[in-house]
């Protein structure tokens, strides 16, 4: 008998920096290279922002401080979809 491995998993990687207004550290703005990305969550909360991935099938991985003074890095995968 000879064993077949399944293929491997591939995935896709999005990371989206926020920047914390101080007089309003609710509401983010979205940097990212996918623009349809940012247009759909400019000025939403975190929760919001977070919600919306997950909704569409991203994971969060990790989070990480931005370059740049009140921005951190959120980065999310999902499993790369298959042309068919």
């Amino acid at each position: 008998m000879i064993a077949v491995n399944p293929p491997l998993q591939k995935w896709e990687y999005v990371a989206i920096q926020e920047t914390i207004f101080p007089l309003n550290p609710l509401r983010i703005t979205v940097e990212s290279e996918d623009q349809s990305l940012v247009n759909a969550l400019q000025g939403k909360s975190v929760a919001e922002t977070l919600n919306y991935m997950g909704d569409r099938g991203w994971e969060l991985v990790a989070v990480g401080m931005g370059l740049e003074k009140n921005t951190q890095v959120f980065y999310f995968k999902r499993p790369k979809q298959v042309p068919s």
